[in-house]
């Protein structure tokens, strides 16, 4: 995949990857340095996004971080969350909660993204809070 473009169905899920993500990043009103780091080598070794080259992922991010920025971040979880194929829905939200934590604090509007976040994938409460309290007790 890294000499062509990605199909319009996989650059929607690529793209809706890095929306969640981003909602995540800006809940608590700020991008961490700690946030950037872990980003970027996510960016470069899950599977999501290792395919993807730069420039096919940089103008996603841009569209993403545009978005963020004038739209309701409900409507676009909600958007983005039907995006993501069945099958990765849990290792989206895994990935999601670990970046929910990786400054480690809980600021801002992250636990309310976080638990809006699982329940627009779809993911049971039980699984989701299991999966969440995992992460929070690792900080």
């Amino acid at each position: 995949m890294a000499d062509s473009v990605p199909t319009p169905e996989h650059r929607a899920f690529v793209e809706a990857g890095i929306g969640i993500v981003m909602s995540i990043i800006m809940a608590d009103g700020k991008y961490s340095q700690d946030e950037f780091i872990w980003f970027k080598t996510v960016q470069h070794r899950h599977p999501l996004f290792a395919d993807v080259p730069p420039e096919s992922f940089n103008p996603m991010l841009k569209r993403v971080k545009q978005r963020l920025g004038k739209e309701s971040w409900r409507k676009l979880l909600d958007e983005w969350a039907v995006a993501v194929p069945e099958r990765f829905r849990v290792s989206i939200f895994e990935l999601a909660t670990e970046l929910a934590v990786v400054d480690k604090e809980l600021e801002g509007r992250e636990p309310e993204v976080v638990r809006y976040l699982w329940r627009a994938l779809g993911i049971p409460d039980e699984q989701a809070r299991t999966i969440f309290m995992t992460r929070i007790e690792r900080m």
